[in-house]
């Protein structure tokens, strides 16, 4: 949950998101790629750098979600 709460508010790296909540390395990669799987995160490179963000909703897809 602090992962979501961190990438909500902005993009953040994995680096500093271990930073941030105190996890490792390791752990938070393991827990990105579980949010990622789940569609609630999205990547991006932006500088060289892969980034994550909390996925903006699309609104087809919250419509037709539950068809």
């Amino acid at each position: 949950m602090k992962i979501l709460e961190i990438l909500k508010n902005e993009e953040a790296t994995v680096e500093e998101i271990a930073n941030r909540t105190g996890m490792n390395i390791p752990q938070v990669k393991r827990l990105l790629l579980r949010l990622l799987s789940q569609g609630k995160i999205e990547s991006l490179e932006r500088n060289g750098k892969l980034v994550w963000k909390a996925k903006e909703k699309d609104e087809a897809e919250e419509k037709f979600k539950y068809i």
